[in-house]
Formats: C-alpha cells, structure tokens, sequence
C-alpha cells in the first residue's frame, strides 16, 4: 500500500538524517545510505507514484536554490561558469571515451560512456551549499552556475549520441533549433521576465491579502517554467531554477525562500533522495571488472582536474578549485535518464549499464563527505 511504502521512506530520511548529524556529514549522505538499504533489502518498491512524489524533491530544490543564488554575483561569473563547466565537460568525456576505446568497446559504445560522465548532478552539491548556508556566496554562486551550465551542455550531448545511435546520424538542425530555443529561454527570462515578475510582485498577483499565501502562485510560477524548459529539450529541474532566479529578483524573494524551503526541506526533498539510494542496486558491483574501478577514477579525476582548472583560470584559489571540482563529482541525473533510454532501445547491455550505475552510485556517495569538508574549510577562510 502507498501509505505504508512513504511511511517507511520517511523513517528512513529521518534516520538517515539523525545518522548524518551524529556522523557531522551533510543529511545527504545519510538519506541515500537508508534509500540503498529499503531499497536493497526489498522493504519498499519503487513504484512510479513514489518517483512521481520524489520529483516534486528535485523541483524544489532547484527552485529554492535559484531563490537564494546572488543573480548579480551570478552575472559576473557568467564567464567563469562556463569557462569552469567547459573544462568540465571536455576532460571527462575525451577521457572516458578513450577509456573505453582501449578497452576494446565500439565507438558507439564508447560516446555512449564518454557522455555519461559528462553531466554534473546538481541536486547533490545544492543540498550540501543549502545546509552550510553558502549558496548566496561567491564560491557557491560559481559552482551553481557552472553545474547548471554543465546540466545544459551533458543534455545536448546526450541528445546528440541518442540520435546517432538511434538513427545512425546525427540531426543538425534539431540540435541547432536546441541550442537557438535555450538560448532564446535564458535570454527572454533574465531580462522581460524579471521586469515583468518585479512589476507583478507589486500588484495583486503576489498580494497576501488577496491570495492569502503566496507558496500558491509562485509553485505555479515554478511549474511553469519547469514545463517550457522541458518542452525545448532542457532538463524541468532547469526551468524551476530560471524560475526560482527570477523570482529571486522581486520583493517576495526572502518569503518565498521560506516557503518553498519548508515544505521542500521536511518533505519532499528527503523523499527524493532517499528515493534516489533505492535505485542503487549493490549486485551491479559484483558483475563488474576492472574496467568499472578505472570508469570511476577516470570519472572522479577528469571532474576535480578538469573543473578546478577551470577554475584556476579564474582565479580562483588553489582550495576554491578544488573545492569546486569536488562539487562537481556527482553524476545522478541525466546519466540515469541515459541508461534507461540505452537499454530500452538496445544501445547498451546490461553490463555497460551495470558499470555506468555503479559510476553513478560511487561519485554520489562519495561527494557529500568530501565536498562539505572542504566548504567548511572554505567557509572558515571567510570565502
């Protein structure tokens, strides 16, 4: 029964969390060590209704996090960001690529894997800057901007090789029309729609005592773009960050963080991460090689070298850069979407599956620990 699944998934994220404080680690880390546990042992079941719930914890969280991001400092480090999330795509993709080759997979096989290192998961490294209180500062601005940055290029990736894989080429002017409509999206929202949600703030739209809560419309606000993002081949949890970063620049910005944050934060988010634990399978350990161990180092390091030299280029402290490469560990997201498209379509096996999940869990679990250290460090340097 669903009562009886969600029950258990939130005694699991409050014991993760109790786990978490006592262990001085990032709640994170302990709501998806419950998440494999129930989800391992076979307590609850996945069930498309608990993923459906579990989304709502992503959403939210992009959203609150483009609430709280400096749009101003965001700007500046316009550059940096991209500078940082280009170094971060080339270095892991050409080398998991090449990985891949000298172990003998297909070319086809090989973008495949390239691919799925590129996308940084967002989600993770958001909830570590929530709970250190750092994602309005300069550090946690650029990390922000750069995964999102990131999350856009590993879409377009990955769209790019599922087409050739699918259709045996590659569809030029779909990607063009992508890359036009997201460009297009980010340049109509950071500019018409923030004086428009700035003017609209101001009148009845946002007013408390006409709509008495203004959680009503701005989760509409949120959905909105979340859908239009989604619509020109975007991730949702992108359009709810554009939406959270828009809003972010009106007079409701501080109550609307406290909003979204509540009922994300004690329900919602929980849920998804621990939701996110269940899907890591332990058994894909045990029928993966050596290549799997050296997917994974390639995959840790091509991300610290790659980001962190990025951003080192912008002068960013040796510490800054590291800090940033660690955040930008994690992958969870659109690489999850892609083996399930792979093995749907036959692209991939189910060993090369196997070897990308067991990538996915690693960086995922090994990130939360490493990355709110370091942020500590950070934090204690005044940074």
């Amino acid at each position: 029964m669903f009562v009886n699944q969600l029950l258990i998934i939130l005694v699991a994220a409050f014991l993760g969390k109790l786990l978490s404080v006592k262990m001085k680690q990032p709640s994170i880390l302990g709501e998806l060590l419950f998440g494999m546990l129930i989800g391992n042992l076979g307590i609850v079941t996945l069930t498309k209704t608990l993923t459906d719930i579990s989304d709502i914890g992503i959403l939210l969280l992009l959203f609150s996090t483009g609430l709280a991001v400096n749009f101003k400092e965001l700007k500046e480090l316009g550059s940096a960001s991209i500078i940082v999330a280009s170094f971060g795509v080339i270095l892991p993709f050409s080398m998991g690529y090449y990985t891949s080759m000298y172990f003998g997979y297909s070319m086809l096989i090989s973008l495949f894997i390239g691919v799925s290192l590129v996308a940084t998961s967002i989600g993770i490294s958001s909830r570590v800057l929530s709970e250190l209180q750092m994602i309005g500062m300069r550090l946690g601005t650029l990390i922000i901007g750069s995964a999102i940055v990131d999350d856009v290029i590993g879409i377009v990736a990955v769209g790019t090789v599922l087409g050739v894989s699918l259709k045996g080429n590659l569809d030029i002017s779909k990607l063009i029309l992508t890359i036009i409509l997201t460009l297009l999206f980010l340049t109509v929202s950071f500019t018409l729609a923030i004086k428009l949600f700035q003017k609209l703030s101001e009148t009845f739209v946002f007013d408390n005592r006409i709509v008495g809560n203004i959680l009503t419309p701005i989760l509409i606000v949120g959905l909105f773009f979340g859908i239009i993002a989604e619509k020109i081949g975007l991730s949702m949890i992108t359009g709810t960050f554009v939406a959270g970063l828009i809003i972010g620049q009106t007079r409701i910005a501080k109550e609307a963080f406290e909003k979204v944050s509540f009922i994300g934060e004690y329900l919602f988010i929980p849920i998804f991460f621990v939701t996110m634990g269940m899907q890591f399978d332990i058994s894909a350990f045990t029928s993966s090689g050596i290549f799997t161990v050296i997917l994974i180092a390639v995959a840790i390091f091509s991300k610290i070298v790659g980001c962190g030299f990025g951003a080192k280029l912008c002068k960013f402290s040796n510490q800054e850069s590291l800090t940033v490469g660690i955040a930008m560990i994690p992958r969870a997201g659109v690489e999850l979407v892609l083996v399930k498209i792979g093995l749907e379509y036959g692209i991939i096996s189910s060993e090369i599956a196997s070897i990308i999940i067991c990538m996915v869990v690693v960086t995922t679990f090994a990130t939360p620990p490493l990355f709110s250290a370091l942020l500590k460090k950070v934090k204690l340097n005044g940074t």
